[in-house]
């Protein structure tokens, strides 16, 4: 485990070889934080043990987590209110993300999965400030609310196999801005959550939004992109889905994509004009 300044962010990497959760520590700070009205802020002014202090100091230092080639799993808790990260990137080796792992981590805006992630478990990013989400293809199950709260969340891309747990996506922007009504019960698995799911598994299941599924999958490939608009023209970078979200916005959003957009149009417009084999 070593610290270092990558991109000007003090950069965490996490190599697994020390358990970074104190259960005595956090439910000591907790306890404070309760009698002292959730002010969070002034928690060194609080009445904590010295060893309690050094914890948070250090757990509130980091910035950015990268997770190095050989760990397997985040375990549960290991990243949890450290509120300064805003950035995590994992290494392919990652399979599991165990339950509240980077919960209330509310600074964090930016995720790279692991390809090879398997599954999320409950709570792992609730609380956080992503806005867009990409779940590469292997993975088969994201338990509940593991995106919870994260406000302004309008971009999560996720495959038809894999298993959703309930409310995972509750109080996001993504599901208030929904085109599904709720129910008339409002339970916890209502009618709009579940369509809202069916209708992103599906990416846009119309013609009309190819490039939109093009743009949203796992790393697109600027060829599939070019026989796009080949026969739509530029302007299928302009439609919008049902969200209101173009292809141009899943495309530059999707941390796998390694083109991006102007690139794209510069080859095509090239093509046309005879200057691109």
């Amino acid at each position: 485990m070593r610290v270092a300044t990558v991109d000007g962010l003090v950069t965490l990497f996490y190599d697994g070889s020390r358990e970074l959760f104190n259960e005595e520590l956090d439910e000591e700070w907790m306890q404070k934080a309760g009698d002292n009205g959730y002010d969070c802020e002034t928690w060194e002014e609080w009445n904590l043990s010295n060893e309690c202090k050094v914890y948070w100091r250090e757990r509130e230092t980091w910035q950015q987590v990268i997770v190095v080639d050989g760990v397997t799993e985040i375990p549960a808790w290991t990243f949890q209110r450290c509120k300064n990260i805003k950035r995590v990137i994992f290494s392919n080796t990652v399979v599991r993300i165990k339950q509240w792992a980077f919960s209330f981590c509310s600074s964090l805006f930016f995720i790279k999965l692991s390809i090879n992630i398997e599954v999320i478990e409950l709570g792992a990013f609730c609380n956080c400030n992503l806005t867009s989400v990409f779940i590469p293809p292997r993975c088969r199950e994201i338990e509940t609310a593991a995106f919870a709260n994260n406000y302004d969340l309008t971009l999560f891309h996720v495959y038809p196999h894999t298993q959703l747990g309930m409310n995972l996506l509750s109080e996001t922007k993504l599901m208030k801005d929904s085109p599904f009504k709720l129910n008339r019960l409002g339970d916890h698995r209502n009618t709009k959550e579940v369509n809202n799911f069916n209708w992103m598994k599906k990416i846009n299941n119309d013609e009309k939004y190819s490039l939109h599924r093009v743009c949203s999958s796992y790393q697109p490939i600027k060829q599939d992109i070019h026989v796009i608009i080949q026969q739509e023209g530029l302007r299928a970078f302009a439609i919008k889905n049902k969200m209101g979200i173009t292809p141009s916005r899943y495309l530059k959003e999707n941390p796998f994509a390694n083109v991006i957009e102007k690139d794209i149009i510069q080859d095509y417009i090239m093509k046309l004009m005879g200057e691109l084999e």
